[in-house]
């Protein structure tokens, strides 16, 4: 049939054609006949072209939730997944979720990223993250064939001046000094151990609660990081280390026969055993409880990764080298795994075998 088109009411027209049996219509508004006419033609050419794409009515919440279900569930971390989440609920989608996706304005999008800023308070890199979401959202909305083009790419962030970054104070020496004697005298091994790896190797809370005997050497007292064991709804999961770079280092002999101890209160297990029974959140939970007990300035188990990265460079260990250890990016000593362990690493075990 031919194109089609009427007046609904003052200055909107319905818009309709059909080709190969399906039919395409649409509300436009004109201010006369003749505009009308031009639209008609445009919408026709775009119909027999391929490129108009019916409006399906699905709003930014309904894709959203296919984005969960469909693919980020099956792709991303439990972790991630759990923050994109928590940043849908918490502010994207309680903004703009109501609205169609077809409907979507960049502008829309800039005034969101303003509001997050000026209105919420975010930091600037976590307005950046949660329009970032929006974005990788729309990708899959063009991806699945519901939408044209992104609207939340080339979107301004704001910088937040007013939201001051917080400052961690890390332990001086005299604090480790004390914080070391408590750890000593603590009667719970697990946890005495579990925080002494914190402490010694600087890894991060589920690379260490991941650890079996089997990922040590005692005779040559190494360690090697390969796994990362994180929290997920109803218990815990096993995935590659962050970055999927593992880690062989050397760790001081203090701390190796603090382990080897351990293993052979234990009855010497398996070499597969976990070290660590406790699921990841519990270890941060008896941790501030053990600093609470103790009297020690509260810090979090990431600070003792931030510590421990923090003597090492003040006792003179480049920063590569330190990176390297820790697992950090961006860096090329993070790009391989370590097949065998360089002897520049042996300084970072001797600098905190000899702290005092």
């Amino acid at each position: 049939m031919a194109g089609y088109k009427r007046e609904v009411r003052a200055g909107v027209w319905r818009l309709e054609y059909q080709v190969d049996g399906e039919k395409f219509s649409q509300n436009v508004k004109a201010k006369n006949d003749k505009e009308a006419n031009k639209i008609l033609a445009l919408f026709i050419a775009e119909v027999e072209n391929g490129k108009y794409r019916k409006d399906t009515g699905m709003t930014f919440t309904e894709l959203a939730q296919l984005f969960i279900d469909k693919y980020a569930t099956d792709n991303l971390s439990p972790t991630t997944l759990r923050d994109y989440k928590n940043r849908l609920n918490k502010y994207i989608c309680k903004e703009i979720g109501t609205t169609k996706i077809t409907k979507l304005k960049r502008l829309q999008i800039q005034e969101l990223a303003n509001k997050l800023v000026k209105e919420y308070n975010l930091s600037s890199k976590t307005a950046k993250n949660d329009i970032a979401l929006i974005s990788s959202i729309l990708n899959k909305g063009i991806e699945w064939d519901y939408l044209d083009y992104n609207v939340a790419d080339k979107i301004s962030i704001p910088k937040n001046f007013e939201k001051q970054k917080k400052k961690v104070v890390l332990y001086s020496y005299d604090e480790i000094k004390t914080f070391l004697e408590k750890l000593e005298q603590l009667e719970d091994k697990e946890l005495q151990i579990a925080i002494y790896t914190s402490f010694y190797t600087g890894a991060r809370r589920g690379e260490v609660m991941a650890l079996t005997f089997n990922d040590f050497n005692f005779k040559r007292c190494s360690i090697d990081f390969n796994k990362n064991k994180v929290s997920v709804k109803g218990g815990t999961k096993e995935k590659d280390i962050k970055n999927s770079k593992n880690r062989l280092f050397y760790v001081p002999k203090v701390y190796i026969n603090k382990v080897e101890e351990y293993y052979k209160q234990l009855g010497k297990p398996k070499k597969e055993t976990k070290l660590f029974k406790m699921h990841p959140d519990t270890f941060s939970k008896e941790f501030k409880e053990f600093l609470s007990d103790n009297n020690l300035r509260n810090i979090n188990l990431k600070d003792l990764r931030a510590l421990n990265e923090s003597i090492l460079v003040n006792k003179g260990l480049d920063v590569v080298s330190v990176a390297k250890r820790l697992g950090h990016l961006p860096s090329t000593a993070t790009n391989y795994y370590l097949d065998q362990i360089p002897e520049e690493d042996k300084k970072a075990s001797e600098i905190l075998e000899n702290l005092f």
